[in-house]
């Protein structure tokens, strides 16, 4: 007996067809990150290597002629602590840590960079971020398709007119059904070197969305996609951190100077 193969109504498959291809690049996306950073501690470290040197940058707009020491502290066990929990855990091991370092009494200032833990969905991301990632919308956000004409019609759009605003590999701007968002979710904080107190802390949110037309999907199995995706999560974490640094105590404390062009005053008589 001959087994009849079912068919997809053509209107049905011109929706599926397009949305399934996006699932795929999606997943395919999501198991680069895991190849570059996710599972080896030495691209691991790379990231933490990001934020130091953008740590650093920051630093140097407000004081770039000053002296600076690096440090890492090695991974603190986060094990089993509630997530309400882990910021003041966090920040009392790394002042036990800086207990045993008798130089900071030199230091002007301690400034350490850390995963945010508190919970906050903003600009379309899970509330469950924390630290450094790749976010990945996999769930169509605009032109889905659905069971009336202009429901149909809108799936057919290589751009839907409410897709989420994104970014493609040659920025431009594009109206995107699904994206992926590398974010940094960061605390700086600023430290009394001699007190160990916390004289600031300063968190930032933030996150680059980025798509692709349907016609023009990027080969991220390639040794360019994996440099592109990096390029633009080393951009996301520099940002975020450098802002951070720059709204912190560090800053206000010492003041910007703006240099411009020489004016004459003349003394009011």
């Amino acid at each position: 007996m001959s087994q009849v193969q079912p068919t997809m109504p053509q209107p049905v498959a011109e929706v599926f067809r397009p949305l399934r291809g996006e699932v795929i690049e999606l997943h395919a996306k999501w198991q680069l990150f895991r190849q570059l950073f996710a599972t080896d501690p030495g691209r691991i470290d790379l990231l933490n290597r990001f934020a130091l040197h953008s740590l650093d940058q920051g630093i140097a707009r407000v004081d770039p002629s000053g002296k600076r020491v690096y440090m890492e502290l090695p991974a603190l066990a986060m094990d089993g602590v509630a997530p309400a929990d882990r910021e003041s855990v966090l920040i009392g091991q790394i002042k036990h840590a800086l207990e045993g370092v008798p130089q900071r009494v030199e230091w002007d200032r301690i400034l350490v960079a850390t995963p945010a833990y508190r919970a906050l969905e903003a600009n379309g991301l899970s509330g469950n971020l924390q630290g450094f990632g790749l976010f990945a919308e996999s769930q169509c956000q605009a032109g889905c398709g659905g069971f009336g004409l202009q429901a149909q019609l809108k799936a057919l759009d290589q751009e839907p007119a409410d897709g989420v605003d994104a970014i493609t590999s040659e920025d431009k701007p594009i109206k995107a059904r699904t994206f992926v968002a590398p974010f940094s979710y960061i605390a700086v904080w600023v430290i009394d070197p001699k007190t160990l107190e916390v004289l600031d802390r300063q968190e930032s949110l933030d996150n680059q969305k980025l798509a692709q037309p349907l016609n023009k999907p990027l080969d991220f199995s390639s040794g360019e996609g994996q440099k592109y995706i990096a390029m633009r999560i080393s951009e996301v974490i520099d940002f975020s951190i450098v802002e951070a640094v720059m709204n912190s105590e560090v800053s206000t404390r010492r003041g910007i100077v703006e240099h411009g062009p020489v004016k004459e005053v003349k003394p009011e008589k």
